[in-house]
């Protein structure tokens, strides 16, 4: 893959940033510390815009070690693990052979320079897995580095801006991180371009990251990740030999494979059309128990979008129940069933009749069902026009 640059230095040569000789070595140990290798650990969501829908949380690993200080340059090595995971069951995201859903920095090199009052950073550094598996090397420099005191603390603020051309079009985002040293505190909020696995469009990711001074001090559950899948992010690179060959490993035509296990129990497109099939096939018949025992014990229902869901199986509402008492007839046949993932989209015409009236009354709409892993229907949401039906009854 190419290498991508982005950014430069943009900001007048005299323009005050902040950064004194004192705030500069204070930024350096905030971010890349001391000499000893130094964690941040990251937990947030992605969302997609502009509806801020949950697609998955988020959880990061950093590692920072400072290899370099001189007078108003430093030097630090890094590595970076990114973890996708399900906003609900808080699983790892995988793909349907098992690889999981995750953004890797194999290395990054991170060169400051104090000039003047400015701070100027220059990266370079592995990423990917992108969409074909291989990996890209960026080279990014960035002169929009602010501080700012407050009291006994120091805020940190910058924002990286991108915009690239890819195969599949252009990819453009914008980073803004924000610090603070007591405690020693990182935000991060991105918009941009979704991740490949979210699909298109653009989205926004919002983590929040705490500093950690040894390895042994982090959460249980990432280190025991880091173990199983990932043992490279123990700590950064070790010197300028390993640098070299995660160089040629991941820019090779066979990068390493990312982490996997095994594929996630996914029900074929036969196998939801199936579960979606008795559904109206139970409704036509009014058959209340065998359609509840379709769905989950915490399924919703949107009958139709707009009004307030329902809880399928909550005894309170009855919902199925309620509906056989008051139609004589309530029968929908699908039209047309279309599956992707784990959800069907239906279009189905229907026919209703009150128990007090003679007359049936023609309707037609839209459902989409979600599918859960054991088949059964978790979520249903309904397009229709049921004041419509209302007034016609």
């Amino acid at each position: 893959m190419d290498i991508v640059t982005l950014g430069g230095e943009t900001a007048a040569t005299d323009a005050d940033h902040g950064f004194d000789a004192e705030t500069f070595k204070e930024f350096i140990s905030f971010d890349v510390g001391d000499g000893e290798p130094i964690y941040y650990h990251s937990v947030g969501k992605l969302y997609r815009q502009p509806g801020g829908e949950i697609i998955a949380d988020v959880e990061a690993l950093v590692s920072n070690r400072l290899v370099r200080m001189e007078g108003d340059e430093a030097e630090a090595v890094c590595k970076t693990l990114v973890l996708y995971r399900d906003p609900e069951t808080g699983e790892i995201l995988q793909d349907e052979d098992g690889k999981h859903i995750i953004r890797e920095y194999p290395y990054i090199i991170a060169r400051f320079e104090r000039k003047d009052r400015r701070l100027v950073i220059h990266t370079e550094g592995l990423s990917g897995p992108h969409q074909n598996g291989h990996y890209g090397l960026a080279k990014v420099s960035n002169d929009k580095v602010f501080a700012h005191r407050s009291g006994d603390t120091t805020l940190f603020y910058w924002t990286l801006y991108g915009e690239v051309e890819t195969p599949i079009g252009k990819v453009w985002f914008n980073e803004a991180y924000n610090g603070s040293t007591s405690p020693d505190v990182m935000t991060m909020n991105r918009y941009g371009t979704l991740p490949a696995f979210a699909g298109m469009g653009d989205g926004f990711m919002q983590t929040t990251a705490a500093r950690i001074d040894s390895y042994e001090e982090l959460p249980e559950h990432i280190r025991e990740y880091v173990a199983d899948y990932a043992p490279s992010h123990v700590a950064p690179p070790a010197d300028d030999a390993e640098i070299a060959r995660l160089r040629d490993e991941y820019l090779g035509e066979a990068p390493p494979e990312g982490p996997k296990s095994e594929a996630p129990k996914r029900l074929s497109n036969e196998e939801i059309a199936d579960v979606v099939g008795q559904y109206f096939s139970s409704l036509r018949l009014m058959e209340v128990d065998e359609l509840l025992d379709l769905f989950t014990e915490d399924a919703l229902s949107w009958d139709p979008v707009g009004t307030p869901p329902m809880r399928v199986r909550d005894k309170s509402t009855n919902y199925f129940r309620v509906l056989s008492k008051i139609f004589d007839k309530m029968s929908l046949t699908e039209d047309d069933i279309f599956v992707s993932g784990n959800e069907a989209a239906v279009r189905w015409k229907g026919e209703a009749k009150l128990r007090r009236k003679e007359s049936e009354v023609k309707f037609d709409g839209v459902s989409v069902f979600e599918i859960s892993p054991e088949g059964l229907i978790q979520n249903v949401r309904s397009y229709w026009d049921k004041p419509g039906l209302m007034a016609s009854l």
